[in-house]
């Protein structure tokens, strides 16, 4: 139970009652304010009769009906918040909160389990980083909680029985690439200008003369 001052608003009581629950990465609050409101109603009175005037009779007492006012106190949410089902009141974010993120109070979002805050250098605006107890390996990234994966251009090499993630580089063919978007190999794209020079290169290769035979040293001559 949290009890906190908020700023004096027409008709709602200062002290505000709060329990927060964190459910699925939404927030959810009895965040209610008390309200005075003021409630007519009508109660019935004996009225007895105006004098009497020359050429009426006298009557009896009469049943009127009198108008009261009283004040309830009502609760409701407080501002910042909204009413969403039994009753409960959820914050409000004005802007959208980044992935893996919610709205925790009123414009301001937190980082749901399992994710870090970290702010950019250029920018004030909340970035949710995933959190992998212990690390990971090497040659991989931490992509969810406590989920790793291969970087870019590595592999998942580990066996069924093996204790956890080992990445190694991927071996690509002749004239292949890795494909960063495909995690796969795929084959170099050449430009017309590109695919010209190519052939001519091995033409010129394949046209060079064989290197001259390097002559046997000669054998010194019998002697007589």
């Amino acid at each position: 139970m949290l009890l906190q001052v908020v700023p004096p608003v027409a008709g709602l009581v200062l002290i505000w009652a709060a329990v927060q629950l964190q459910v699925s990465g939404l927030a959810i609050t009895t965040g209610h304010c008390q309200k005075n409101i003021s409630v007519k109603y009508q109660v019935p009175v004996t009225r007895a009769p105006a004098p009497s005037t020359p050429g009426n009779s006298s009557q009896g007492n009469y049943m009127a009906f009198e108008e009261l006012v009283r004040w309830d106190n009502i609760q409701v949410c407080c501002p910042g918040y909204r009413t969403i089902l039994f009753g409960f009141c959820e914050p409000v974010c004005q802007e959208p909160c980044p992935a893996h993120s919610f709205c925790a109070e009123p414009d301001r979002c937190h980082c749901q389990r399992g994710y870090e805050s970290s702010h950019l250098h250029s920018s004030h605006r909340l970035t949710c980083r995933p959190v992998c107890q212990g690390g990971c390996p090497e040659h991989s990234l931490c992509v969810a909680h406590n989920e790793c994966e291969c970087r870019p251009g590595f592999k998942d090499a580990s066996s069924w029985f093996s204790l956890g993630l080992r990445c190694e580089r991927v071996q690509c063919g002749h004239e292949q690439r890795f494909d960063p978007a495909r995690r796969a190999c795929v084959q170099i794209e050449m430009s017309m200008e590109e695919l010209m020079q190519r052939v001519a290169e091995r033409l010129a290769k394949g046209l060079k003369p064989e290197a001259e035979a390097i002559p046997e040293p000669e054998t010194d001559k019998a002697t007589d």
